[in-house]
């Protein structure tokens, strides 16, 4: 069956927001920005919740389903880089994330500077409820901003922190464009960039 997927709304913060902790809870890259597993949980939780209400809706290009099991996060053309009164509202991240905000920041600059110039749209996040993995979630939600960058000519972009989702992003028409590594004892991240496909 194949899932109903729709634009991520303001009642699907929380529930999303503890979807995508559980989602990310072993990525590497938040395993080595918040090392402790009894604190990284609640962590990722109230951060999801912070991205989610203050950057991902309000862009109105993120994408999930009934059950909030999966999110895409993306950033329109231009967009990729929060500014202004979003950026204010973000501030509360240091509170939330503690100790682990100099690494996160470390990871972030990383990826920005690497970030294209070219116009495109940026896939921030994709995850997935891991009882719900397997089913084809992921695909599904990614498929509306896809579908439309190949109807409209847009490249679309994201680094990757599991090196196992490479080829699920190929398949997607994702080409792998560099490993970068996090300094100074930080995870490997992988850029993929997406060409609009032509049928």
């Amino acid at each position: 069956m194949t899932p109903v997927i729709r634009a991520v709304r303001p009642d699907d913060v929380v529930p999303l927001a503890a979807s995508q902790a559980r989602a990310f809870y072993d990525d590497p890259l938040q395993v080595w920005a918040l090392p402790d597993d009894s604190t990284r949980l609640d962590v990722l939780t109230r951060l999801f919740e912070l991205m989610i209400r203050v950057v991902s809706v309000p862009l109105g290009e993120s994408y999930t389903d009934d059950s909030r099991s999966v999110a895409a996060l993306w950033a329109p053309p231009g967009q990729w880089m929060v500014e202004g009164h979003a950026a204010g509202e973000l501030s509360g991240m240091a509170t939330i994330v503690g100790s682990g905000l100099a690494r996160m920041r470390q990871c972030w600059e990383t990826m920005a500077a690497v970030h294209p110039i070219a116009a495109h749209f940026y896939l921030s996040g994709l995850g997935t409820d891991p009882p719900c993995q397997g089913q084809g979630l992921g695909s599904a939600a990614l498929a509306p901003v896809l579908t439309r960058c190949d109807e409209e000519g847009i490249p679309a972009y994201l680094e990757s922190s599991k090196e196992r989702n490479i080829g699920f992003y190929e398949r997607h028409g994702f080409v792998l464009t560099d490993t970068l590594v996090v300094p100074p004892d930080g995870p490997s991240l992988w850029t993929m960039w997406r060409e609009p496909q032509r049928n």
